[in-house]
């Protein structure tokens, strides 16, 4: 993107000095922004910006499915085009961020559950006595509102990515940070 706009300044001087005709200058200028139009909507599969942010945001519910297909296919759709568009970049980063808090939390949860059903002495079993209600409120509860956020979260997200909004999920980590340019650092 940023080669196209250099290249249409250099042109536009070049149309200025008179080393170029308005022809020429025409003519170069659609072969820059057609090219940028083409390679842009090859990397979205054809989509449009917003679409492809949804894709990325409703691709995590592919975990219901298999476990790492909620993670792998949001990593590579972020991947294709995280360098050549910032929306898909601040959207993938807000994905991954969520898909790594939540499995975090998913792992404090178990790690809550089977110390306290060792702690307890209790059977295994999911049968329902008075003894395993101790458990049920250290981790099933918690796994299982943790797993219904997740679905509103996603779908949330999914929404407000497909009307061009960004939407931060709540109660993520910031795993991925916009990294800082040295272009934009103070200056001593």
């Amino acid at each position: 993107m940023r080669n196209n706009l250099e290249n249409l300044e250099r042109l536009g001087a070049l149309l200025k000095n008179g080393v170029i005709t308005e022809e020429e200058f025409n003519s170069q200028k659609s072969k820059l922004l057609g090219s940028s139009t083409k390679s842009l909507s090859d990397n979205l599969f054809g989509l449009n910006e917003n679409s492809y942010c949804f894709l990325i945001h409703i691709s995590v519910l592919l975990g219901f499915v298999h476990f790492l297909l909620g993670l792998v296919v949001p990593i590579v759709l972020w991947t294709l085009n995280r360098e050549n568009n910032p929306t898909i970049d601040q959207h993938g980063r807000n994905v991954l961020n969520w898909i790594f808090s939540f499995a975090l939390y998913m792992l404090i949860g178990l790690i809550i559950i089977f110390p306290m059903n060792n702690f307890m002495h209790l059977p295994f079993s999911f049968s329902f006595n008075l003894n395993s209600l101790p458990s049920l409120f250290t981790g099933f509860f918690p796994i299982t509102i943790l797993m219904i956020l997740n679905i509103i979260f996603i779908l949330i997200g999914s929404l407000k990515a497909s009307t061009g909004k960004l939407w931060k999920y709540p109660l993520s980590i910031q795993f991925f940070r916009k990294p800082v340019l040295p272009d934009t650092l103070p200056k001593d």
